[in-house]
């Protein structure tokens, strides 16, 4: 599971969230599922997050609650 990824607001949309996300999954098992939680479709601050893990061939999974704010799991399978 990724616990938490993210870019301080003055080095996004510089591809840095793609370098840590390729660096991370580099040390997973990748014969297992990856799963992260994220912000649910109709969410603003989910539009670019969402877009990264289906980059990366991550799969919308369960609508899930975490800290009382409404996100979804995204799925990468082996």
């Amino acid at each position: 599971m990724i616990c938490c990824l993210a870019v301080d607001p003055e080095y996004r949309k510089q591809g840095v969230a793609s370098i840590l996300l390729g660096k991370a999954l580099d040390e997973f098992d990748r014969s297992r599922e990856i799963t992260v939680s994220t912000f649910r479709e109709n969410d603003e601050k989910g539009t670019a997050p969402r877009a990264l893990y289906r980059k990366f061939g991550f799969q919308e999974g369960e609508l899930i609650e975490e800290f009382g704010y409404p996100n979804q799991v995204f799925i990468l399978r082996p």
